[in-house]
């Protein structure tokens, strides 16, 4: 989905008046979804508030690491976090 198609999907589900720049300020972290934006955002994505969301409420390990997955995922949520991960990723390469 485009964040447009997102944007309009949700605002079906809210009777809201989401845009596509929004759904962008809420994946990179530059602002935070209200209480029934993030109800909508479930409901379209088919998955927990404590998923989706927690890489706006700072717990993302922990919620990733207690629902039992061996896999722990982290939202890169800026242009330096990317840098970071990368660096890390081709540091423990080996041949």
């Amino acid at each position: 989905m485009t964040l447009e198609e997102a944007a309009d999907a949700l605002n079906a589900i809210t009777g809201g008046a989401t845009d596509a720049s929004l759904m962008s300020a809420w994946e990179s972290g530059r602002r935070r979804t209200g209480k029934r934006n993030r109800a909508g955002l479930c409901q379209l994505h088919r998955e927990r508030p404590e998923v989706l969301f927690a890489h706006q409420d700072g717990a993302a390990t922990s919620v990733l690491e207690t629902s039992g997955t061996a896999v722990v995922v982290k939202v890169l949520t800026r242009w330096t976090d990317l840098v970071e991960a990368m660096v890390s990723v081709a540091a423990g390469a080996r041949e």
